[in-house]
């Protein structure tokens, strides 16, 4: 995937973001299928209301990651605030029997989250580095070294 510098009337650049989202009490909702499904299209839903593109999407039993590109107009801050506010009202307000014995109250994400502004990448690269985000984040992992081995594509995640 190669991405596009964004132009303005002001400015021309990019602005790539690795997001990573934890369930409240990082439970593992996401083993839910109709509950990783729903969040990713509610997810999409509010990416489109704001303008920003999500290139790659990925999630583990009990956690969520987004390559997001064209965000330059929100402060990372501000974008997660939109992004979770309105996946976890719609999540609760329509789907909420699908994960109730998971979640207590009115929370659905945790409050922390996990961000990477990204330089540019080659689509092998973005592919990499979503798929071993799996692992602990603190775990580093060297691209070079894997880079020769069979992976899975981004591609079948979708």
């Amino acid at each position: 995937m190669e991405i596009e510098l964004v132009k303005t009337t002001s400015s021309v650049g990019e602005s790539c973001l690795h997001l990573q989202l934890t369930p409240a009490y990082r439970r593992d909702i996401f083993v839910n299928e109709q509950v990783r499904e729903l969040t990713k299209t509610y997810f999409l839903e509010k990416s489109k209301k704001l303008g920003i593109f999500i290139s790659a999407m990925d999630v583990g039993p009990d956690h969520f990651h987004a390559f997001i590109t064209n965000w330059k107009k929100y402060s990372v801050e501000k974008l997660v605030n939109e992004l979770k506010g309105f996946t976890s009202y719609m999540m609760r307000k329509h789907h909420k029997p699908l994960f109730q014995g998971k979640l207590l109250g009115k929370k659905f994400w945790s409050e922390g989250y996990f961000y990477r502004t990204v330089g540019v990448v080659t689509s092998e690269a973005m592919q990499f580095y979503i798929e071993h985000s799996q692992k602990k984040h603190w775990k580093a992992v060297d691209y070079y070294h894997y880079k020769d081995k069979q992976q899975s594509l981004l591609s079948q995640f979708n």
